[in-house]
């Protein structure tokens, strides 16, 4: 633009010189206007030089509070820490078979125990079954009769060393519903209160009588007896100690 102005100039003069009665320009005026067009063109590289520099300040500032930015994500989101997974661990028993869990003395058993059976005065081998709510024992030909104005129960269960056939009584406490896992139809079994000694443990409690000769197992202990008093180790068996010297209550 300013070139421009200098041809411009130039023009008038050569017009000046040749053509009487045109513009004249009078001499210095020319210099004049260089000495402006100079000081023009300084200050606007000056200008444009100050622009240059607040650019590169403004860019330096920026990448400034980016990274001070990022550094304050990366200090409030932090990756998730991996935790220490617990691992349960058995308590260690004692020579009597028992293990504090939880402030008590519980009794270990394995998945199967010997029990003794009172008043019967038998030794069964007993599958421990954590998801049956009432314990039960293989009783064959049971029949229910009244005596003086009570229910009572008379059946045959099988002993455990000879498989000969021994017949008992006992009165009712209550009976309950079975529902069968192959048809619709329920079964009342009567519940008879038997004492019993596993381990340690030694009181009476209620079983539910049923023929059990398909099952391994004549005797089964269910929560009703494992319930705050035994402790389940089903990687092992006959772990309780057999001490059968408790008397029936």
């Amino acid at each position: 633009m300013f070139r421009w102005s200098i041809a411009l100039v130039g023009s008038a003069l050569l017009l000046g010189g040749c053509a009487p009665g045109h513009l004249y320009i009078e001499e210095g005026v020319v210099e004049s206007i260089d000495q402006r067009l100079e000081v023009q063109d300084d200050q606007i590289n000056r200008l444009t030089g100050t622009q240059l520099q607040v650019i590169e300040q403004l860019a330096v500032t920026q990448e400034t509070v980016i990274s001070r930015l990022q550094a304050t994500i990366a200090e409030q989101v932090k990756p998730p820490e991996c935790k220490p997974v617990p691992r349960l661990v058995c308590p260690q028993a004692e020579n009597n078979g028992s293990v504090m869990l939880g402030g008590m003395e519980k009794q270990l058993v394995g998945e199967t125990e010997k029990v003794h059976i009172s008043p019967m005065d038998l030794v069964f081998n007993a599958r421990i079954d954590t998801g049956a709510t009432t314990s039960s024992l293989d009783a064959r030909n049971i029949q229910q009769f009244e005596r003086d104005g009570r229910r009572w129960v008379r059946f045959d269960t099988q002993h455990p060393e000879t498989g000969e056939e021994i017949s008992f009584e006992r009165p009712v406490v209550r009976r309950v519903r079975i529902s069968q896992s192959i048809s619709d139809e329920y079964e009342r079994r009567p519940v008879v209160e038997l004492h019993f000694t596993l381990g340690s443990i030694s009181h009476t409690a209620e079983f539910t009588l049923s023929d059990r000769s398909h099952l391994d197992f004549p005797l089964l202990i269910g929560r009703n007896i494992l319930l705050d008093q035994m402790v389940v180790d089903v990687s092992r068996q006959y772990i309780a100690p057999i001490d059968f010297l408790f008397q029936p209550d």
